[in-house]
């Protein structure tokens, strides 16, 4: 009898634990700038024993860098097939979403996902090499910014861009539009004294 109490009791906790999300990784279905629709991976088992693959959620926000009140962050492409962390949250997102009081008492629920873009299932370049060098690296197609103790590179292909203590270094083709200046020194209207000791044109 005991025994059979036992099983009952391990039996219904099994059931209400398998209803607890926390995170999962899952894949982008689809992004609209503000939202995600995402499909968790894997399968969660119900309280007959039956595997069962995730459903998928729709409308879950999605974390970047940004600070909205300043107006200051990264963003960045999220497209469908990204991998993601899903992470389920503890309460229902409606007093959050809108300031109005959660109409339910749903907790650690799917329909109360969250998504963190960006995880990786086989690591990158950039990450092994920022790892190495103490830096971050930012990239965007064949260009990249590396900003570390020793200062900023910014490498465009065949131009690349340096800045550290000892000063300003550019590999490549260099195009103003507007003046430059050295000091006080205008290098669009400065002048020289002649010989006789007259004015000399502006450049041209």
């Amino acid at each position: 009898m005991l025994q059979e109490v036992t099983a009952e009791i391990e039996k219904t906790a099994k059931a209400v634990v398998n209803e607890i999300h926390t995170a999962l990784p899952g894949e982008i279905v689809s992004f609209d700038g503000a939202t995600a629709t995402v499909k968790p991976i894997g399968q969660y088992v119900t309280s007959d024993g039956v595997s069962l693959s995730y459903p998928t959620i729709t409308e879950a926000p999605v974390c970047f860098p940004y600070c909205q009140s300043a107006g200051v962050g990264i963003a960045f492409p999220v497209k469908k097939g990204d991998s993601c962390i899903i992470i389920i949250s503890e309460v229902e997102l409606d007093a959050w979403r809108s300031g109005a009081a959660s109409e339910g008492s749903l907790r650690f629920d799917l329909t109360s996902a969250m998504v963190i873009p960006g995880l990786l299932d086989g690591g990158s370049d950039a990450a092994v090499r920022a790892t190495k060098q103490n830096a971050v690296i930012v990239t965007g197609g064949d260009t990249e910014v590396i900003v570390s103790g020793n200062g900023c590179e910014i490498n465009a292909g065949s131009t690349i861009f340096k800045v550290s203590d000892s000063g300003v270094n550019i590999e490549g083709n260099v195009t103003v539009v507007g003046d430059v200046k050295v000091g006080s020194v205008s290098f669009k209207n400065h002048t020289h004294t002649d010989s006789i000791g007259g004015k000399t044109q502006k450049p041209e």
